[in-house]
């Protein structure tokens, strides 16, 4: 006779049931703290919205009091008084942070104003820019593409408004790329010093690549799309790669070695690799520092030795490698008086 009787619930009598673990509680928010948004996701809250969001600065204060970031959906631009919040005038292309603050339109820019904290999470990080033919520059100024950093490829002159080919940048001047209309460039006035753009000289007889970040100045709210360059490096040569220049030569050559110096055209690391067989060059030295002009030391070699020396440098753009070319370390004699070694 079966004692366990089925009940009205559908459960038999007498049967254990094991307890199961209660859902994990999803923590409540912490009362006035946004959560973490993608700058897309703020963007699309609008002006009014307090957000917090986590991007990569793209400039520093070669723009002034604004900084724009971005991460791999969209852009937008923060502005603050350094004087006023401690850790923003230090922020630098690179720059990984989350920050908070109110968004507002200014003249048409979607911009954090004010901005309430700023906090650096880490440097060093590899900025992506949209490559766009130049022929295509005008439909890229958009505002999906607002406070994106763009590099425009292909481009055979910088042209005033009105026409007039560009010899040196001058500070708070609109260009044109080409020429085209809509392709409006425009110089900051903080952007100066070695580096900066202010009396550079765009390159002349050759195509080059401009990189800047897509602002935008609307009064009206729509249109006035400007690409804002920050630094001379952003008139971009030879497609970015550093593209050597110079070729290698030994200089302070001694019986033990010698200081292999050579020059690209842009910046780059320092590669060295040598042996005693143009075919088989299994030293390497490098140094990671980017630099136009290139210098390493190669010491404990053979005297009275030929050596086959291949430089190259790299930078995000590619590598350029130069073909082996042979050195000589000194003999190690020393001439007597009135001989030559």
């Amino acid at each position: 006779m079966m004692t366990n009787l089925l009940l009205a619930g559908g459960l038999m009598a007498g049967a254990s049931v094991a307890a199961r673990p209660a859902p994990a509680a999803t923590p409540p928010p912490v009362p006035g703290v946004p959560p973490v948004l993608t700058v897309k996701t703020a963007r699309a809250l609008g002006a009014g919205s307090t957000v917090t969001v986590r991007a990569v600065v793209l400039n520093g204060a070669e723009m002034g009091n604004i900084r724009f970031v971005q991460d791999t959906e969209a852009g937008l631009a923060l502005y603050a008084q350094p004087a006023k919040l401690p850790g923003f005038g230090e922020l630098q292309a690179g720059d990984s942070i989350q920050v908070t603050g109110q968004l507002k339109l200014y003249n048409g820019l979607l911009e954090m104003d004010p901005v309430a904290s700023v906090h650096k999470l880490a440097g060093g990080v590899p900025l992506r820019a949209i490559q766009v033919p130049v022929a295509d520059a005008a439909a890229a100024f958009s505002e999906a593409n607002e406070s994106r950093l763009l590099e425009i490829k292909g481009v055979k002159h910088l042209l005033s408004p009105v026409g007039t080919p560009v010899t040196t940048l001058a500070g708070n001047a609109n260009y044109l790329l080409d020429g085209l209309p809509g392709t409006l460039v425009r110089v900051m006035a903080a952007s100066t010093g070695p580096n900066g753009l202010i009396d550079a000289a765009p390159p002349a007889g050759e195509t080059f690549d401009v990189r800047g970040v897509l602002s935008q100045y609307a009064p009206g709210g729509t249109g006035g799309y400007q690409l804002l360059p920050r630094l001379a490096s952003d008139l971009v040569r030879g497609g970015g790669l550093p593209r050597l220049i110079e070729e290698p030569v030994p200089v302070d050559v001694s019986a033990t070695g010698f200081t292999v110096v050579y020059s690209t055209l842009n910046a780059g690391d320092t590669r060295v690799r040598y042996g005693l067989d143009a075919k088989q060059l299994k030293e390497i030295r490098l140094d990671p520092t980017p630099t136009t002009r290139h210098s390493l030391t190669l010491s404990n070699l053979i005297p009275g030795t030929t050596y086959y020396v291949e430089v190259s440098s790299r930078n995000a753009a590619g590598t350029e490698t130069a073909a082996p070319v042979p050195f000589i370390t000194g003999n190690g004699k020393r001439a007597r008086p009135g001989t030559k070694n």
